[in-house]
C-alpha cells in the first residue's frame, strides 16, 4: 500500500498550528531566564528551542546537528543541514541575533567540558549523546508550560511559526521554500494561502455594508 503524496490540496496549516509573534515573544522571555541559569539542562534546552524557532529545522534535523555544521561568521551565518528530508542537504541562513546566541552557546559548551570536535553532537543529552526527538518534544512541552502558553502545540509548531514569519516579512515564496527544504513550491504555498492579504481584503469588501 502506497502513502498518498502530500500536496497543498491535502495539507492545510491552520492558525492553531503555529505561534503568533506575541506568543513567540512570551516564550522567548522565558528562554532568556533559562539562558541566565546555572543549570546545564536549562541552558541547553533554551538553545534547542531558540535554534528551532530561528531556523525552522525539523526536529530530526536538529538532533542530527554537529558542531561542524555551524558557520557563524557575523553577517553571513549559516547552519548546514546534512540529513534533511529525502537525504538532501541545505544551508539555512540565520539572523545575527541567533548567530550571536549560538556563539555564546558554543563558548559555554567549551567552558563546561563538552566535546567540541567538528563531529560531536551540537546538543547533547545528560549522557553526552545526541538528543532524541522524544527528548526534544518533552523539552518543548515543558517550555510552553513554564512560559504559561497552551501546551496543545507539538514541537513541529516551531517550523510552522518560522515559515509563517519568513513569508509574512518577505512575501518571497521561493525563499521560504529554500529555507524550509521543501522539494516543491506547491507545499510551501500553504503559508502563502494562509497570509494572503488579497483574500483578506476581498472578504472584507464582500461583507462591507
Amino acid at each position: 500500500m502506497t502513502t498518498p503524496r502530500l500536496t497543498a490540496s491535502t495539507w492545510i496549516v491552520t492558525p492553531d498550528k503555529f505561534l503568533t509573534p506575541t506568543q513567540v515573544t512570551q516564550l522567548r522571555v522565558h528562554l532568556s531566564t533559562q539562558r541566565e541559569s546555572s543549570d546545564r539542562n536549562a541552558i541547553r534546552n533554551a538553545a534547542i528551542i531558540e535554534t528551532l524557532l530561528g531556523t525552522g529545522l525539523r526536529v530530526s534535523e536538529l538532533c542530527s546537528l554537529v558542531v561542524g555544521d555551524l558557520f557563524l561568521d557575523s553577517g553571513a551565518a549559516n547552519v548546514l543541514v546534512r540529513r534533511g528530508k529525502g537525504g538532501k542537504s541545505r544551508l539555512v541562513a540565520v539572523s545575527d541575533q541567533l548567530c550571536s546566541y549560538l556563539q555564546e552557546f558554543l563558548a559555554w559548551k567549551r567552558i563546561n567540558g563538552e566535546p567540541m570536535d567538528r563531529t560531536s553532537p551540537l546538543f547533547m543529552s545528560e549522557r553526552f549523546a545526541a538528543m532524541t526527538r522524544s527528548a526534544v518534544h518533552r523539552i518543548w512541552k515543558a517550555a510552553l508550560e513554564a512560559a504559561q502558553l497552551p501546551t496543545r502545540w507539538g514541537v513541529h509548531a516551531t517550523r510552522h511559526s518560522y515559515a509563517v514569519e519568513v513569508y509574512r516579512k518577505t512575501r518571497d515564496l521561493r525563499l521560504t521554500q529554500r529555507l524550509l527544504g521543501h522539494s516543491s513550491p506547491v507545499v510551501t504555498t500553504v503559508y502563502a494561502n494562509l497570509l494572503d492579504d488579497d483574500v483578506r481584503r476581498g472578504v472584507e469588501q464582500v461583507w462591507a455594508t
